[in-house]
């Protein structure tokens, strides 16, 4: 198949106003290429289709730099990128799963169900805070360094010490502690690496609360009754 019609039904296959990145595109074109060319070339020629295809057929704008997406020809405007969907692909995670950033702050504590009111401001931490050109007329948000690269291994760990160092877990209020400590149980998060990310990357302060966090008893309590559980599934099932 030529490079062409791979690049038409790549396009095709995406929703309309879903971002689309010439590094999506390129990972599609090595998956299904019948020969192996020139990465630059590809990719050079890549560019020369899409800017062909944007300047003929109104279902393709260009949004910025190696950023595009489809419009609906449908509609008599414009319906735009999916700025939220942008926000999170440029600074949060990729196509494939590789997690480059976090919500934190007050909209993490939303997600988590901990507040009611959704934050005026979201706080992405992210190792693409140098790349911030994205601006969203829908979302007012703000990009804050992590305070170690983040990885698919150690954002779950980071947010939680995030709302710790922040003081957003109010003191040894149950509920905040029992939310908490299921989502730790939910993604198999362990204590001793949550101290140690704590230890390595946050202050004395953090660690000392991570560590009353640890020896709480709602977290203690949830503990037991998940190895009574798994005791009782363990005996049923010999």
């Amino acid at each position: 198949m030529n490079l062409k019609k791979l690049v038409q039904l790549y396009i095709l296959s995406q929703n309309v106003g879903s971002p689309i990145f010439i590094s999506d595109i390129m990972q599609y074109i090595e998956e299904h290429a019948d020969e192996d060319k020139d990465h630059q070339q590809i990719r050079k020629n890549v560019n020369v289709i899409l800017m062909r295809m944007v300047k003929k057929d109104k279902c393709l704008k260009r949004f910025g730099t190696g950023v595009y997406y489809r419009d609906d020809t449908d509609q008599t405007e414009e319906s735009g990128i999916d700025s939220v969907e942008l926000i999170e692909r440029t600074y949060v995670e990729d196509k494939i799963g590789n997690v480059y950033g976090y919500l934190t702050g007050e909209a993490y504590l939303h997600k988590l169900g901990l507040i009611g009111n959704n934050p005026s401001e979201i706080v992405i931490a992210t190792n693409e805070k140098r790349n911030g050109n994205v601006e969203s007329a829908d979302m007012n948000f703000k990009l804050v360094n992590p305070p170690t690269t983040v990885t698919n291994e150690n954002y779950n760990y980071l947010q939680i010490l995030d709302l710790i160092k922040n003081d957003l877990i109010k003191g040894d209020n149950i509920q905040y502690n029992y939310t908490l400590t299921h989502h730790m149980n939910k993604y198999h998060l362990e204590a001793d690496k949550l101290i140690a990310f704590a230890v390595d990357f946050y202050s004395q302060k953090v660690v000392l609360k991570v560590a009353e966090f640890i020896n709480n008893k709602v977290y203690l309590e949830e503990q037991k009754d998940e190895i009574i559980i798994t005791i009782e599934s363990t005996k049923k099932n010999k």
